[in-house]
């Protein structure tokens, strides 16, 4: 009898799969439940842009081509509004194929790369599901990056730095002078991947702008995406900005026709609705507001967000998450090691107030 174990490897037999929750409804048929609010997924609660709906309609009938391989519209008009040239861009379905085909091009089997804990789980996987590792350094107190113990977990092997900024799941950044120093104290044949995926939602004044610094630091990277500000997340578009001679090696390994005709259109007309995403931005400001004031009612330590969503410590992260599960509020509880924490996402006004509504009867206050 075939053992798929064995022929897989231990590499791919010992991966922890991303785990992503379950449809609303089928939480709601199972626990018998109805109106379900789901926060756990940092996803747009105002829905997708109109403009991207009505480009969508318009294009229905050209469905049964083919996509662009290289996204070539969406490419223009996402070089024009950045500043930067067409062959500096990639496209890829969401920023998982990017980080796959970052690390399928330049990282070897037994070679590694680098990131901070806590932080996005899906480096790890593909790095080692590619038979290289991800070397995890521990942030600080209060998830405060520590760059040089980053610099010092760097090797011979190493070959990527993953950056997220604004960190998933904490929400906290890191400044433009963390990034300079950083960046003047390693190797410059590392490449370092700004993961931006939150980009739209930062208001620190001491944010990197980091497109700024692609001429000074050629192994400099930035991946952003449509899924969060611009509400395309069911459309799994995202894209990575950077040397263009390192994106024409993504390309020899990117698959043709990756990201489907849909995605481009709905994300090229996303890019000129500027009335939405305005909405979208001052949702996201208020809703915050509005839950730091809740958290500090109920005394409540939470961390400051650039991001769409919030980390708060409610002493027992695994408990509350099923409680408010129970009561129809689907928040993210993170695994053991983040075991006193509970991760929410900033949604409309209405659902905000149900969220802090059920999270007082859980807490019983």
């Amino acid at each position: 009898m075939i053992n798929f174990r064995k022929l897989a490897g231990e590499n791919i037999a010992s991966l922890v799969p991303y785990e992503p929750g379950k449809p609303v409804k089928e939480l709601e048929r199972e626990l018998g439940i109805k109106k379900a609010i789901k926060l756990a997924s940092n996803e747009n609660p105002l829905g997708i842009p109109p403009k991207s709906k009505e480009a969508l309609i318009s294009f229905m009938d050209e469905l049964n081509r083919y996509p662009l391989g290289d996204c070539y519209y969406l490419r223009q008009k996402l070089a024009i509004k950045l500043g930067v040239e067409k062959n500096n861009l990639l496209f890829g379905t969401g920023s998982n194929e990017i980080i796959e085909l970052l690390i399928k091009t330049f990282v070897k089997p037994g070679e590694n790369v680098v990131s901070f804990f806590p932080s996005f789980s899906v480096y790890g996987i593909i790095a080692q599901a590619n038979g290289s590792i991800c070397k995890w350094v521990e942030t600080d107190e209060d998830f405060k990056i520590n760059f040089e113990k980053i610099i010092n977990a760097i090797d011979e092997n190493t070959k990527i730095v993953f950056l997220a900024n604004p960190n998933n799941p904490t929400g906290t950044y890191f400044s433009y002078d963390n990034l300079i120093y950083f960046l003047n104290n390693i190797r410059d044949d590392i490449i370092v991947v700004l993961d931006e995926a939150y980009y739209e939602f930062v208001d620190a004044q001491d944010y990197p702008q980091s497109i700024n610094l692609l001429n000074s630091y050629v192994n400099l990277f930035i991946m952003r995406t449509f899924s969060k500000a611009y509400g395309l997340a069911g459309f799994r578009i995202g894209y990575i900005i950077g040397n263009s001679e390192a994106i024409e090696m993504l390309n020899r390994v990117r698959q043709p026709f990756n990201v489907n005709m849909a995605a481009q259109v709905a994300a090229e007309a996303a890019l000129e609705d500027h009335d939405f995403l305005r909405k979208v931005i001052k949702n996201n400001r208020d809703g915050k507001i509005y839950l730091y004031n809740e958290f500090k009612k109920l005394k409540l330590k939470y961390f400051e967000t650039q991001a769409n969503f919030i980390l708060v410590n409610v002493n027992d992260g695994k408990k509350i998450f099923n409680d408010l599960l129970h009561k129809g509020v689907i928040v993210r509880f993170l695994g053991p090691k983040l075991a006193p924490y509970i991760r929410v996402s900033i949604g409309l006004p209405k659902e905000n107030e149900i969220f802090i509504e059920k999270l007082k009867e859980v807490l019983e206050v």
